[in-house]
């Protein structure tokens, strides 16, 4: 190649049948789209972790969420959804009636699903770090922690791996404040689980989430460290999951008192086509495309 001249990027495998349609705010949607997604939503979640029309409406309207982020992953050539994430971000204080900024921070459940013909490619890599700069962009100076139950040892290491700094990772934590966030988000964030036996990290969901282990029991012997924490800690019961923190962003002077910056780096550099869809804006302007 000549020097000066511009690396052609050459699409991936995803990048040539998958697209994304980004949801700033799904309450902003007109109530016929929002019924209409619900419907198809249902259709990817449902069979996985046994969620109603009803429940998923539930999500959607829930009181402390201060938006409803919704990232849609579509076959570009059939527009069938095969990939979801849902995110309701809320924001608490650390430490209680310490009102500064710094002490302000952004967390919640995201709910990820993909169909399972697409789960050992990158897909959910993608569509983590697509949620990612879109709450890097939303809430630009924030401290933002994610927080949720994870079904099994490949959302496990998606989750482990992606951030500088995580809950549970196989090894003692010995931040104290560390420990006091991740307690005090178990009290705070709506999940359906449930704590089970001494690991303050093992919980339990009913029904179980519909998990193909296969692939992991045929090779256990070779599962990365972060792949064998969960399966030890879980026994892959069905129904058992590990409730795992992941610092995404911190801000200068946060009383984590950790570095500033972002603690995520996107792994899966997704070239393709991202659309958004946006009801009544929620900010004063559209969130810049990604």
């Amino acid at each position: 190649m000549a020097e000066g001249q511009p690396v052609m990027h050459k699409p991936t495998s995803l990048e040539r049948t998958i697209y994304f349609e980004v949801i700033e705010d799904f309450r902003t949607l007109h109530y016929g789209i929002q019924d209409k997604l619900i419907q198809e939503l249902h259709c990817l979640y449902g069979p996985v972790f046994d969620f109603s029309e009803e429940y998923l409406a539930r999500l959607f309207t829930h009181p402390k969420a201060t938006t409803c982020i919704v990232i849609l992953g579509r076959e570009l050539d059939s527009s069938q959804l095969v990939a979801s994430c849902i995110i309701m971000p809320f924001f608490f204080e650390h430490i209680e009636n310490d009102h500064r900024p710094q002490n302000q921070f952004l967390s919640g459940h995201g709910i990820l699903c993909v169909a399972e013909k697409y789960r050992i490619n990158k897909l959910a890599w993608v569509i983590g770090d697509i949620t990612e700069e879109v709450l890097w962009t939303l809430y630009p100076n924030t401290n933002i922690i994610e927080f949720g139950f994870m079904v099994s040892p490949l959302s496990f290491y998606a989750a482990a791996v992606r951030s500088k700094l995580a809950m549970p990772d196989g090894k003692a934590q010995k931040n104290p404040k560390i420990h006091q966030l991740f307690e005090k988000l178990k009290t705070i964030v709506p999940t359906r689980s449930k704590k089970v036996g001494d690991n303050p990290y093992v919980h339990q969901i009913f029904p179980p989430v519909k998990n193909d282990l296969d692939l992991i029991f045929e090779n256990l012997d070779r599962l990365p460290r972060v792949m064998k924490y969960f399966v030890n800690e879980t026994g892959l019961t069905p129904g058992y999951g590990l409730m795992a923190m992941q610092i995404s962003q911190l801000v200068e002077g946060n009383t984590l008192e950790l570095p500033a910056g972002q603690y995520i780096t996107p792994k899966a550099k997704f070239k393709g086509q991202i659309r958004y869809l946006q009801g009544s804006l929620t900010r004063n302007k559209y969130i810049p495309k990604l």
